[in-house]
């Protein structure tokens, strides 16, 4: 796809935003590049550190950073995306909250704005790259860690029982679920005595699981599959006394996608065996870097499938928030490079958090929170 003036006169003045180059304004005036951000959601430890650490990326490279919330309402976010598009913005980073925004996302990059996604992958091969970890694999490997946690915590059985805590239905707790039930599928002493559904909140996590578990056998082990069930699982083992650490005879082997300042003290005191983690605070940030590869050389400045990134392909100068040197540990790294839905997926690697190193002052939930 060719590149419009203005975007090539933003890079060729040498300093992205860079002011007073003639005949290079930003929908300001000044020069800048916009970049519209559309979010899902407003609020939350987990949402504050995504969206805050892209806002402070692109103040590093003098992007104007423009954020707008569906709050996961998709038609909403297709009015968003729409506007950025009104509004002659240079490119759009956005979370798709599902297959309804595809259509946006196509109307924007027939106008030349390329789109970027971050987070939720999308369904269209308008998006340029995807950057986030993988969910299936996430949940593959809190599949894997539950194996070892049970063999570990009752080493004398020969079978296991799991109760699968799942989100609702959609692009990421669907392969959350996915990668987990398929590895479990293939281990003969475990199986997933039940599956029940929640909205990912704590309060329907908890109360769910509450009367589930007042109606059957404790499990051996359950997962949850995101941070917040996660919370309302514990909430619900507390409740009805079943809350008991790693080592216990009492434990209840706990894993699940996502850490977090609310999670971590769960890991650190035992409650939960191990999680995997999201580099979340790297996800904007690297997909702007890749962004302004792509205005500078156009796609084959991007990842392709099949390739590996590394620290040494997009490093990053740590600078202080919240008491951290942000971006100084370069957990998201490697990122394997894949296709899927006829764009490509770069999949940053997930963080295995276990009580080991749950106070890596490099994880988001020790950052925010």
């Amino acid at each position: 796809m060719p590149i419009t003036s203005r975007r090539q006169c933003l890079i060729t003045a040498g300093t992205v935003g860079a002011l007073g180059v003639a005949g290079c304004t930003g929908g300001d005036g000044d020069g800048s590049l916009r970049v519209g951000v559309s979010q899902h959601l407003v609020g939350g430890d987990w949402v504050t550190a995504f969206y805050e650490a892209g806002k402070l990326y692109a103040q590093e490279e003098g992007i104007e950073y423009d954020v707008v919330s569906h709050d996961q309402d998709s038609a909403q976010q297709v009015t968003d995306i729409r506007q950025f598009v009104a509004e002659g913005y240079d490119a759009i980073i956005a979370a798709p909250f599902d297959e309804a925004v595809d259509d946006a996302i196509d109307e924007a990059a027939a106008e030349d704005i390329p789109v970027f996604t971050v987070n939720d992958p999308g369904t269209t091969d308008s998006i340029k790259t995807f950057t986030a970890f993988g969910n299936a694999e996430a949940g593959e490997t809190c599949a894997e860690l539950m194996v070892d946690a049970l063999e570990e915590q009752y080493p004398d059985r020969e079978e296991y029982s799991v109760l699968h805590v799942r989100g609702a239905f959609n692009q990421q707790s669907n392969a959350r679920t996915d990668g987990f039930d398929e590895y479990i599928g293939e281990q003969d002493h475990v199986e997933v005595v039940d599956t029940i559904q929640t909205d990912w909140s704590i309060d329907d996590s908890q109360s769910t699981t509450t009367d589930y578990l007042s109606a059957n056998d404790p499990p051996d082990g359950i997962y949850a599959t995101n941070m917040t069930c996660g919370i309302g699982v514990q909430n619900a083992l507390e409740q009805l006394d079943l809350a008991a650490p790693a080592g216990d005879d009492d434990h209840i082997v706990h894993t699940q996608p996502d850490a977090g300042p609310d999670v971590n003290p769960l890991i650190e005191d035992g409650y939960i065996d191990a999680t995997v983690d999201q580099p979340v605070h790297f996800y904007i940030p690297l997909a702007i870097k890749q962004l302004l590869d792509y205005l500078e050389d156009g796609d084959e400045a991007l990842p392709q499938p099949g390739e590996t990134v590394t620290e040494d392909d997009y490093s990053f100068d740590p600078v202080e928030h919240n008491g951290a040197e942000l971006w100084s540990d370069p957990i998201w790294a490697p990122a394997e490079v894949t296709e899927q839905d006829g764009h490509t997926h770069v999949l940053t690697a997930g963080v295995v958090v276990t009580a080991e190193n749950v106070d890596n002052p490099g994880l988001w939930g020790n950052i925010w929170g």
